[in-house]
């Protein structure tokens, strides 16, 4: 059994957006993305369920085009690259898992 603390592993930089690795893959693979206002991160292929911590993330995959605020999830189960941006006018931190 492994505990860790999210909210102290948050890192943002204006260069890119951060990808934190907080558990090793195993049943699930975790980590935190931490991204300044405006920044786009394109996923590869995966199925992967978002958990939006604080902001609001915007994801878009397959033609489609959803917000989800602090609090929501979102959940991939295609195997389709998809887009995610944090709002133009603040920082974006959520769960990424994946199996």
């Amino acid at each position: 059994m492994e505990t860790v603390n999210a909210i102290a592993r948050v890192r943002f930089s204006s260069a890119r957006p951060q990808v934190v690795q907080l558990h090793k893959p195993g049943v699930a693979h975790v980590e935190l993305l931490c991204m300044e206002a405006g920044q786009k991160l394109t996923v590869d292929k995966t199925p992967v369920v978002y958990y939006v911590i604080t902001g609001s993330a915007s994801i878009a995959s397959a033609g489609k085009t959803v917000v989800a605020a602090a609090g929501h999830t979102v959940s991939l189960d295609t195997n389709e690259t998809h887009v995610v941006v944090s709002p133009p006018e603040g920082r974006l931190v959520c769960l990424m898992i994946t199996t």
